[in-house]
């Protein structure tokens, strides 16, 4: 999958045990060339029919590479894979108008790679009133099956979600607003940087409390769920709704890395969980100290740690997920988002391309 923060292409190779027991063999992240057209698309609302079709084509042919890369890393033929679980690329979240759109067609990586391909995952639970979004918590559940309960897994991916794991382990979870995404962009325009590599760069800033506050009054942040949000939402243009233009540039970055600490860590506290829960942390915010050191202090009474604690490559799991979101469909196994997304029933997730 490629994730809302548009960095890279990631790929994992995975073996499903007995439809149970989840096993990364390896996981790699493909370059992108088209990151520069892909983070445009978060600043403008509109794309021509023919700039969309093109992306299609383009990105499928990404993601393409990427597997058949991954695969030969190790040594492994095409016809050695069941299939490939492909999430796409999000270029539009609406679950007020009930629709999800990625990008990257799967009849062409079907086609690149002579392997099934399983892709479009959302729309199935959009059309049960559902949000589409996030899947994350039905395969953290399955992932982390031997976690004690209860738990939670926060992806911090360009938008962070946040699992729920109760103490009979069922799931559910939401979208609790910005991840990495805002920070990254700020560190590539401001910077010349991709990221702020362990949140460096944020820890030498003071948080604008003012900023902060404002940010913090998006009606986002105290809509009840079931929520699920994307870049379409929270952007630069978002940003510079609240953002004074003379503010420090490491200063906003501070205080964006708070955004999210304050963000994640609200909807923990709902939750009211026992002294030294487990927080599982993935995605690439498990690597930024700031973010989790600023989680740790709000919540002394949790255990903040990242997936890799526990085995598990932060990066890996959102790509491992499509792996599993393809098994499942292959055996027509429905999955219950209700108490995520709010769908109506169970269902089946997801369509078929063959070779």
């Amino acid at each position: 999958m490629s994730g809302t923060s548009a960095d890279g292409i990631d790929a994992a190779l995975v073996r499903l045990v007995n439809g149970h027991r989840i096993e990364l063999i390896d996981f790699l992240t493909y370059p992108s060339e088209l990151k520069p057209q892909l983070s445009q698309l978060n600043l403008e609302t509109q794309i021509s029919l023919a700039e969309l079709a093109d992306l299609q084509v383009k990105i499928a042919h990404e993601f393409s590479q990427a597997v058949l890369a991954l695969i030969k890393q190790n040594g492994y033929e095409t016809s050695h894979i069941h299939a490939i679980g492909s999430h796409g690329q999000t270029i539009f979240h609406a679950p007020e108008l009930g629709m999800s759109l990625q990008i990257g067609h799967p009849a062409i990586i079907a086609k690149q790679t002579n392997i099934t391909t399983v892709a479009d995952f959302r729309v199935d639970d959009m059309a049960l009133g559902g949000q589409g979004a996030p899947l994350a918590p039905s395969f953290h559940q399955a992932l982390f099956q031997d976690l004690k309960k209860p738990a939670c897994v926060i992806n911090i991916g360009g938008i962070a979600n946040l699992s729920y794991l109760n103490a009979e382990g069922e799931a559910s979870g939401f979208d609790t607003g910005p991840g990495n995404a805002l920070m990254d962009e700020v560190c590539q325009q401001l910077f010349k940087l991709d990221y702020d590599s362990n949140g460096d760069l944020a820890a030498q800033g003071q948080i604008n409390q003012t900023l902060l506050s404002a940010l913090l009054s998006d009606p986002y942040f105290q809509q009840p769920t079931p929520k699920s949000t994307g870049r379409d939402k929270f952007n630069q243009a978002w940003l510079l709704k609240f953002a004074p233009l003379d503010i420090d540039p490491i200063d906003l970055l501070a205080t964006l890395n708070q955004l999210s600490v304050e963000t994640i860590a609200a909807e923990l506290v709902k939750l009211d969980l026992p002294d030294q829960t487990t927080c599982l942390i993935c995605g690439g915010g498990a690597y930024n100290q700031t973010l989790l050191k600023g989680l740790q202090a709000k919540l002394p009474n949790l255990s903040i740690q990242s997936t890799e604690q526990a085995g598990v490559n932060p990066n890996a799991i959102e790509a491992m997920m499509c792996a599993w979101l393809a098994k499942q469909r292959l055996d027509h196994v429905e999955i219950d988002l209700t108490r995520i997304t709010g769908a109506s029933r169970p269902a089946v997730l997801g369509g078929l391309w063959h070779p």
